[in-house]
């Protein structure tokens, strides 16, 4: 199912489809067995687990039954994060509990840490954000990227099923405070600049400091297309047309297959824009 269509919305969110692509597999009763999130350049290693799920090997009933006879670390930190990625943010917690009476290396200790947080905004969203916040800006690693992708996911899915336009606003803001915050502890993050420009962009907020923010993801990341594809629109946003198409010229010369890029240049150069009618 494409999750942005609005028919499409209710069983996305009846199975919590955090992230795409999602693959559920059910059984013929049609409970659900287990999950894929994301995808592998090696479509080996996506079919060996499709196939490990189908005999029942590395599912969450497996997993729990092999923890019941040998309980180890490995098998209970698997487990929090399964649950966590259907949804069920106090089996995640009661697996995160169990993980913990166990010693565990910094690493493993960071992403237990990571799952609490993001397993606390479905039993306590105040506990979840602030534990979530306290990563992103203390990590400046992958954990604290990823404490940083929950908190803005979770302030988005907030603004999108809010009821009313106050409590939209509310989750919006709440959302650009978390870019303020975590840009102020990582101001050099190309990742984080980059997405703060994006967003500021696509609302029409705050360009000055969001065009600063791409022009300096630009320059720690250097030739890379994705990023001067983020400063191409700010630029653009920004009234900056010629700024737009030298970065998006650029970023079409380092990756001409991407198609997306080909239709930004079409936006900024006002190719996609309706003729007038004679």
């Amino acid at each position: 199912m494409n999750v942005d269509q609005a028919e499409t919305k209710p069983l996305s969110k009846r199975f919590h489809v955090g992230g795409i692509p999602t693959v559920i597999v059910f059984d013929t009763k049609g409970q659900e067995v287990d999950r894929i999130i994301g995808y592998d350049d090696d479509r080996s290693a996506w079919l060996k687990t499709l196939l490990a799920y189908l005999y029942g090997i590395d599912t969450i009933e497996d997993l729990q039954n092999r923890y019941a006879a040998k309980a180890e670390l490995a098998t209970a930190h698997v487990l929090a994060q399964k649950y966590l990625d259907r949804g069920d943010g106090a089996a995640s917690l009661s697996w995160v509990d169990k993980a913990r009476t166990f010693k565990a290396d910094e690493k493993t200790e960071t992403d237990l840490t990571l799952i609490q947080g993001q397993a606390l905004l479905f039993t306590d969203p105040p506990k979840g954000t602030q534990a979530l916040m306290a990563l992103a800006t203390a990590q400046d690693g992958s954990a604290g990227l990823d404490a940083f992708h929950a908190l803005s996911a979770f302030y988005k899915r907030q603004a999108r099923n809010a009821t009313n336009p106050e409590e939209k606003q509310k989750a919006k803001d709440a959302r650009l405070d978390v870019f303020h915050k975590v840009l102020a502890a990582h101001p050099s993050n190309p990742d984080i600049l980059s997405e703060y420009a994006w967003y500021c962009a696509a609302d029409g907020i705050e360009l000055d400091k969001a065009l600063a923010a791409a022009q300096k993801a630009a320059e720690v990341k250097k030739d890379d297309a994705e990023t001067l594809s983020v400063l191409a629109e700010v630029s653009f946003k920004a009234g900056k047309k010629d700024e737009a198409l030298r970065a998006i010229d650029r970023a079409i010369q380092l990756n001409g297959e991407e198609s997306f890029y080909k239709e930004q240049r079409d936006k900024i150069s006002g190719k996609d824009e309706p003729k007038p009618k004679k």
